[in-house]
């Protein structure tokens, strides 16, 4: 039996988590893997978390102990440098490849300093990185949706949203998700003209 659920994910799924018009524009701004299109700054933000907190258990271990000789004055440090490349690409470089590390780098150091949040006996450092790294962290985050906005409101078809060409797609699938599951079951999840089907 098909649930709203799964017939929304077999519909909605392959743009779910592209967080961008799907369009000439944005067309930097997504990967795509296995025919699906992936918001481009997540994929790296979210990779480098996941490494990051890899690499923090392997420094972990008895063996190693490397996390264990660095203080908090250091760890701070760390964070900070590994924050510097957003705030360059930010303000001075606007390079693709340079911003895909960066974000990789951001992703990196949000884990550690989550980590050193919750591990470290220390008020006054728990209170450091509510009060420095949390603001700049979605300050950052602002200054790149705005910029995603510029650019729908340089394009003429923004007053067509959400039915110009960056978003027509979601609007189509959205039509099909709904129509089939007021009338049942699902006869073809991918049922869009093939012209529309690798946008």
């Amino acid at each position: 039996m098909k649930t709203p659920q799964n017939l929304s994910k077999k519909i909605l799924g392959p743009y779910r988590i592209s967080h961008h018009p799907l369009c000439n524009n944005f067309s930097d701004h997504t990967y795509n893997i296995n025919s699906r299109k992936v918001c481009r700054g997540c994929f790296m933000q979210y990779s480098g978390m996941i490494l990051s907190l890899f690499i923090i258990l392997l420094g972990s271990l008895p063996s190693l102990q490397l996390w264990n000789r660095l203080n908090e004055i250091e760890v701070g440090l760390i964070i900070y440098l590994m924050i510097l490349p957003t705030f360059i690409t930010a303000f001075i470089i606007k390079n693709r490849k340079m911003k895909d590390f960066a974000r990789f780098m951001l992703g990196a150091s949000f884990t550690i300093a989550i980590i050193q949040f919750i591990f470290t006996p220390n008020v006054f450092i728990k209170i450091w990185i509510v009060l420095n790294f949390i603001p700049g962290y979605l300050y950052l985050n602002r200054r790149r949706a705005k910029k995603n906005e510029e650019i729908c409101h340089l394009c003429p078809e923004y007053g067509n949203i959400p039915y110009c060409s960056g978003y027509q797609i979601y609007v189509d699938r959205e039509q099909i998700f709904v129509s089939q599951l007021i009338h049942g079951g699902i006869k073809d999840p991918f049922s869009l003209p093939p012209e529309q089907m690798d946008d």
